[in-house]
């Protein structure tokens, strides 16, 4: 019998027997197809198992810059800063001076608490970034402001983080607050706007480039030289000068040949357009990589669990194998809300993640959470892969 996931909710206040069954379908393609799990829907979707050069690697040379400024949010219902603080007030009054608009008493927008000084942050990728081109800007209180929703962000110079740089970027627009339980920490989507370039990439006639965290290995780097070995030289004949050389389980050493150094952006081009379609994509190792903020879950294998149990606030799941069957005398009867779901693998495998996922979403369990139960599984030794947390 094949392993089964009982995921339970408890319901209280409920009188009556509840069973939800769901037929899941898991996707048993190869270990290269990727599960993706949309945050918003819980769906699986189904990734390609051959990549572009470019969506496993970046410059080894390249960095996140990250930008900071001070600015203030206005509009907020008696949930800004506190009254007497002039640290706010001050700015305020002198943006209303510059719009032409006197105020002659100051300490009469001390008590509104309309207003909260506030740190305004961005993060700008490797990839860098040219002048107009927009960024979120993150948005926390700078003293002691328990809301900002409803507010908005006057525009702001944003500067480098490093002592003496200089305006980099100008941010304003409405404050979006993505969690219901944290409303003083919010993003202007789009709000940051650059007014300097950011060049975070230096591409000389060496030039290497970095694996990624989630395709990371021996395999993976030998898989994008060879790649693009065989790509430029169109063979695998291995007496040619390489183009490309794995050092280590995350650097690949580009060696640009002579003939096409007065073409670099043709020659970055081509090699980052290669696709991969190697069998050996299957020996990247299982992780699972999530994301709190954007509320994402990616499984780069058909991760594994073991048989667990966990309690997180009123949930609780356990993995049985082989599954329980009802009898007349141990009858499935519930006053708690939960789903069965039976994996289509055989009683000698594991339950699989996708499994326990799609249970979850079927009991409207948040995101957050389910990140949660993954870290506290990986944690136990219970979650066969990786897990990686993404800032």
């Amino acid at each position: 019998m094949a392993p089964a996931l009982l995921v339970q909710s408890k319901h209280q206040n409920t009188m009556r027997s509840t069973t939800l069954a769901i037929l899941c379908l898991i996707l048993l393609a190869s270990p290269a197809l990727a599960q993706v799990f949309d945050g918003s829907t819980g769906r699986g979707l189904q990734r390609r198992a051959e990549l572009d050069i470019r969506e496993m690697v970046d410059f080894a040379n390249a960095t996140t810059s990250r930008l900071i400024g001070v600015g203030l949010v206005t509009g907020l219902n008696g949930t800004g800063d506190e009254a007497g603080l002039s640290a706010t007030t001050e700015p305020l009054v002198a943006a209303l001076r510059n719009q032409g608009i006197p105020i002659s008493d100051p300490a009469q927008l001390e008590q509104s608490r309309s207003a909260a000084l506030v740190w305004v942050t961005a993060e700008i990728p490797n990839t860098g970034g040219r002048v107009g081109d927009r960024f979120d800007a993150q948005i926390t209180p700078a003293l002691a402001a328990s809301s900002l929703e409803g507010g908005r962000l006057l525009i702001a110079p944003i500067r480098g983080h490093l002592p003496g740089d200089g305006v980099h970027a100008f941010a304003e627009g409405a404050v979006v607050i993505d969690d219901a339980t944290s409303p003083q920490v919010g993003r202007v989507p789009g709000g940051l706007e650059l007014v300097r370039d950011i060049i975070t990439q230096d591409v000389g006639p060496v030039f290497e480039l970095k694996v990624r965290t989630r395709y990371a290995g021996h395999a993976a780097t030998d898989l994008v030289a060879s790649t693009l070995n065989e790509a430029y030289y169109n063979t695998d004949q291995p007496d040619l000068p390489p183009v490309a050389e794995a050092l280590d389980d995350r650097i690949v050493r580009i060696t640009v040949p002579e003939a096409d150094r007065g073409s670099m952006v043709a020659f970055v081009k081509f090699i980052l357009s290669r696709r991969v379609r190697d069998p050996d994509l299957l020996s990247l190792p299982a992780r699972v990589i999530v994301n709190r903020r954007t509320g994402a879950i990616v499984a780069t294998a058909d991760v594994d669990i073991s048989p667990v149990g966990v309690s997180h606030e009123r949930l609780q799941f356990t993995v049985t194998q082989p599954a329980l069957p009802a009898t007349p005398e141990n009858p499935v009867t519930t006053q708690e809300r939960w789903a069965d779901i039976a994996s289509t693998v055989s009683a000698s495998e594991q339950a699989k993640l996708s499994d326990l996922l799609a249970a979850l979403r079927a009991l409207d369990v948040p995101v957050r959470d389910q990140i949660d139960l993954l870290a506290m599984m990986h944690k136990t030794g219970s979650l066969h892969a990786d897990f990686i947390e993404e800032q």
